[in-house]
């Protein structure tokens, strides 16, 4: 037995996340870049890839069916590079490179609503997987097998698709942890890719600044956003309905994410929180945002299902459905984390269930999803402005 693989099986055994706990732990993946091309899970070439959906939607609060046409690929003006979250049920240390139905149902649930803005460029990657998420804590080199494929995807895309776009970097959870080593390695220190950056939207995965200021901490020259209208800055935040008391996110001091792949932190650092509002210029009360088509079933599935138990993820007839219930919200610094907190109105003042340790971390991209792609829009228009 490798020493990785009795690693994987101590860290499985402590697992306490309510996802699992002792499981069958798997052999040592390469850490060595992919060979070949890139594997994509999204791209403009694949027809009706996950990222593909149709934009027309029910809100299920005022009744409302809206259907917008579909915008031509040759028609968008910057490109989007998404990177998916914790998503793979496969029992190893690192998931293999196939778009399993668990990474499909995330890709359209949290990217396919940005389709409007940018064409959409996403590859499968070899993420530390659902079962044996403890493992990666215990063992930094799975998380650099899985950047290892990141890099080699933003190379590719580069290389073969780029030809001087402007980009928006999309990602959640493992898929900010990604981007955020992927934009203070490559893009942060050089000038012509900074310059290409539209912006970036890093939920739930604990981008850090300097205490006080929109930068230092990840990025020494790009920062978080702060006006309306402001490009080639981040969008970040991580949500929570209840006042913090013990979490994997908000805190620079307690987070291992950072740890595990080489970022900055410590109490030097804050985690950042950017408030959607005042970005997008759109201070209503927001709902939640999902594809009406079930996801896939799995793990991460049933974490979905427990969060909007008992009432369910909303459902029409139309491609995406928004739900009945309204939340507002705001940036709170309250016992040593930062979140937004959103508060849920009328009689529906529970609006999810939260997970232990993560809050509300499933929610972070679809609850208000349309203001964060009216803030990728404002984004790109003004990035084109400026060119």
């Amino acid at each position: 037995m490798s020493a990785r693989t009795t690693i994987a099986r101590i860290a499985a055994a402590a697992f306490t996340f309510g996802l699992g706990a002792a499981v069958l732990s798997a052999p040592a993946v390469d850490a060595a870049p992919p060979a070949g091309n890139t594997v994509w899970l999204c791209h403009p070439a694949i027809a009706d890839d996950p990222c593909d959906l149709p934009q027309d939607t029910t809100d299920l609060s005022t009744g409302l069916v809206s259907a917008p046409p579909a915008v031509a690929e040759a028609d968008k003006p910057v490109d989007c590079f998404y990177i998916y979250p914790t998503s793979s049920d496969q029992v190893a240390l690192n998931a293999d490179r196939t778009a399993q139905p668990a990474v499909q149902s995330i890709a359209s649930v949290q990217a396919a609503r940005f389709n409007s803005q940018c064409r959409m460029f996403a590859p499968v990657y070899r993420q530390w997987t659902v079962p044996l998420i403890a493992a990666v804590f215990v063992d930094p080199g799975i998380a650099q097998v899985a950047y290892s494929d990141v890099l080699a995807a933003w190379n590719d895309y580069l290389a073969h698709d780029n030809d001087g776009r402007g980009v928006i970097f999309i990602g959640h959870s493992q898929g900010t942890v990604m981007l955020r080593k992927l934009i203070r390695e490559q893009i942060d220190p050089n000038p012509e890719l900074r310059n290409r950056m539209v912006g970036g939207f890093l939920m739930g995965g604990n981008v850090l600044t300097a205490r006080g200021s929109d930068i230092g901490g990840d990025f020494a020259n790009i920062p978080v956003c702060t006006r309306q209208g402001q490009n080639g800055c981040v969008v970040a935040y991580s949500t929570t309905q209840t006042d913090p008391a013990l979490s994997l996110f908000g805190n620079s001091q307690l987070d291992l994410w950072s740890r595990l792949i080489g970022l900055p932190s410590g109490p030097a650092f804050e985690v950042a929180c950017t408030d959607p509002a005042a970005l997008s210029g759109d201070h209503r009360p927001v709902g939640l945002t999902v594809p009406s088509a079930p996801f896939a079933v799995g793990a991460l599935s049933a974490m979905l299902d427990y969060t909007v138990f008992p009432k369910g993820s909303p459902r029409s007839a139309s491609t995406w459905t928004t739900s009945s219930e309204r939340a507002t919200g705001s940036c709170v610094d309250k016992n040593g984390y930062r979140f937004y907190q959103f508060r849920g109105i009328g009689p529906d003042a529970q609006l999810v269930n939260e997970i232990p340790l993560l809050n509300a971390h499933v929610v972070d991209i679809n609850l208000g999803l349309d203001r964060l792609v009216n803030i990728a829009g404002q984004q790109a228009r003004s990035w084109l402005a400026g060119r």
